[in-house]
């Protein structure tokens, strides 16, 4: 990266990620992501002010691949969970 790249990247106080100035995401973990998709898994749910994620003309439109699945069906049922005596 040269030394005006890092110039241009803000880094959210609340969440770490760093974002470019063309909108790619830098996540902790895993590949970069758009600001929809940082949306969808953090900003909506942190509800900060100094989050630097709010402007909906830079997120743009969120899709279902942005957010996380529901979990439905990963968890195995067991039966009968009522404890026994």
């Amino acid at each position: 990266m040269d030394k005006n790249h890092l110039n241009n990247l803000q880094t959210c106080q609340i969440c770490g990620v760093s974002i470019t100035e063309k909108g790619q995401v830098n996540f902790s973990n895993g590949s970069p992501g758009t600001r929809a998709r940082l949306y969808a898994r953090v900003c909506k749910y942190a509800k900060r002010p100094e989050c630097i994620n709010q402007e909906p003309e830079l997120i743009g439109e969120i899709t279902a691949q942005d957010g996380y699945e529901s979990g439905k069906g990963l968890i195995p049922s067991f039966g009968n969970t009522e404890p026994t005596n």
